[in-house]
């Protein structure tokens, strides 16, 4: 059976404010959790004012939770907007 996955991406600027929070979800394989099921997520590249943010270099966050096994994953990347 294929287990749902809970995806939460959260961007900050480095000086660490919220700029944006994504949740979606995603079907696992069941093997493990792999950061990699981000890519179903898109981005717009805007703010949760919906305001586009300004080029610089954001940290995000991403959390990859799996319904079946409550299992969590959590990894934090730079992120640079040219």
């Amino acid at each position: 059976s294929s287990e749902i996955l809970n995806i939460s991406i959260q961007i900050f600027t480095v000086s660490g404010k919220l700029v944006r929070t994504l949740n979606g979800q995603s079907t696992g394989s069941g093997s493990q959790l792999s950061p990699s099921t981000s890519r179903d997520i898109i981005w717009d590249g805007r703010d949760d004012f919906g305001d586009k943010i300004g080029k610089g270099t954001y940290i995000y966050k991403l959390k990859v939770q799996s319904t079946l096994t409550n299992d969590t994953v959590e990894k934090i990347e730079k992120l640079v907007i040219l």
